[in-house]
């Protein structure tokens, strides 16, 4: 199989080698699980200290594609007020990919597909997955199934696969993507069974009848599971994550069982005594660093370290984008090909990055939780009130709307009563809105900590 580049076209037609290597990918179902083993070496971050955090670093560092030293200002601690950009920039997103073994027909493509998105300052944690079919257009080649990405840069130059699918997702949930971590699914059984097994619910009946035999992938034996709770080893684990047939709910089913196999595996390492016997680290690094590579540097890994350890998995939010509770994506063709859409249209990522942005909601914003009130002097109640659902949606605390209350000269201002005590969110209405902040003394009658008073002047855009 060989994809060949071309330029930024959008015929679909031209998206025919995706379409071979999904053909191909079909018989080797194996493939669509295969980010597990990701979890394992958050999870040991998470729990390793001492000699062990020493050990897991250096066992890491040979998967390590290069080392920068700390590029994510979130992991720095305190952001600079000076160097604030936008809403959720404190973050640290964490692009997980997974993909076939060496030699599998289809080999480069990301048929997992996830970020995991960290707030250093509480301690959240966001998974989102993102549908390996979704239609794009792929920075430097064409638009074709997101999944390709990876593929078609690695073809081109070995090793540049990861850095165009950071920028592809990046462009899709207008987000910076500051890692990647990527795996093969070789090590998935053997790692759950290292850790004894993972407890999960299954909530829903699943039969998928086409799902593959064992020792014949040509082969179709089906897999079924009730709904309950299990503890399940390797084996049990990787059919709940890979059957997508049937029952089984495509793609976006799958995604939301991969998920929760990450949770469980994390949550099994944690609470495993034996974990911290070091030959079974050892066991679990082995396999780990034959099967995975990152961007994340030694001295990132030593923060994320400090921040996993009061991370609570009961408070992780899991997100699918999906076709049913969400609503932002549909299943379409293109063409010869079966794709996922944007519900707007194809390349219409708006939505989807409202979406995103409303559950990444800034740290510095939520710890301040300082009061903000809008009101209007000469600009449009429309206007007024779509800023504030835009501020609602990204975790600003809103607590009055009015229009055209305020005199005065129809200019946009934004007013600081809480004496520079609420820094951070000063800050990012005075980027968002690109107005300097005026301190002034509470005005009688206002809880306010901060007041914006849009005038004439002010204009609704670019997301503003």
């Amino acid at each position: 199989m060989k994809l060949h580049k071309k330029s930024g076209s959008k015929n679909p037609d031209s998206d025919k080698a995706t379409l071979n290597t999904d053909k191909s990918k079909n018989k080797n179902p194996k493939k669509h699980w295969v980010l597990r083993v990701t979890l394992v070496l958050l999870a040991l971050l998470v729990l390793a200290g001492g000699a062990f955090a020493a050990k897991t670093i250096i066992t890491i560092n040979k998967v390590i594609k290069h080392q920068g030293g700390i590029s994510a200002d979130g992991l720095k601690g305190e952001l600079d007020l000076s160097k604030l950009k936008g809403e959720g920039e404190g973050r640290v997103n964490i692009l997980l990919l997974g993909v076939g073994d060496a030699g599998h027909a289809g080999e480069g493509l990301t048929d997992t597909i996830l970020v995991a998105s960290i707030d250093p300052k509480t301690n959240d944690v966001v998974m989102i997955s993102i549908p390996r079919d979704l239609y794009v257009k792929i920075p430097g080649y064409w638009w074709s199934k997101i999944n390709s990405a990876n593929a078609f840069a690695e073809q081109d130059k070995k090793g540049s696969g990861a850095e165009v699918i950071k920028k592809t997702v990046s462009d899709v949930l207008d987000i910076p993507i500051h890692y990647f971590v990527r795996v093969d699914f070789t090590g998935l059984k053997k790692s759950v069974d290292s850790l004894g097994g993972v407890d999960i619910n299954n909530p829903v009946a699943l039969s998928d009848p086409e799902y593959p035999c064992d020792k014949n992938e040509s082969y179709s034996c089906g897999f079924s599971l009730k709904p309950g709770d299990y503890h399940m080893d390797g084996a049990l684990a990787l059919k709940f994550a890979r059957c997508r047939k049937g029952s089984c709910g495509d793609d976006y089913g799958r995604a939301k069982r991969q998920q929760a196999v990450l949770v469980a595996m994390r949550d099994q390492a944690l609470k495993l005594g034996s974990i911290l016997n070091p030959a079974k680290v050892n066991d679990l690094l082995g396999i780990v660093g034959d099967h995975l590579t990152t961007d994340i540097s030694l001295e990132e890994m030593q923060r994320m370290i400090t921040i996993g350890r009061k991370i609570n998995s009961n408070t992780v939010i899991n997100k699918v984008l999906e076709n049913e509770e969400v609503g932002l994506v549909k299943n379409s063709n293109i063409g010869e090909a079966s794709v996922v859409i944007p519900t707007a249209g194809v390349g219409n990522y708006k939505a989807i990055q409202a979406y995103v942005k409303s559950l990444l909601i800034d740290g510095y914003i939520k710890s301040e939780a300082a009061k903000v009130e809008i009101s209007g002097a000469g600009a449009r109640p429309g206007k007024v009130y779509a800023l504030a659902i835009l501020l609602k949606s990204l975790g600003y605390n809103v607590i009055k709307t009015a229009v055209n209350t305020e005199p005065g000269d129809a200019k946009t201002k934004i007013i600081d009563f809480a004496n520079g005590n609420k820094p951070y969110t000063a800050k990012y209405l005075e980027n968002r809105l690109k107005v300097a902040v005026e301190k002034q003394e509470v005005s009688s009658g206002s809880q306010a900590d901060i007041k914006i008073i849009l005038g004439a002047d002010y204009e609704f855009k670019n997301g503003l």
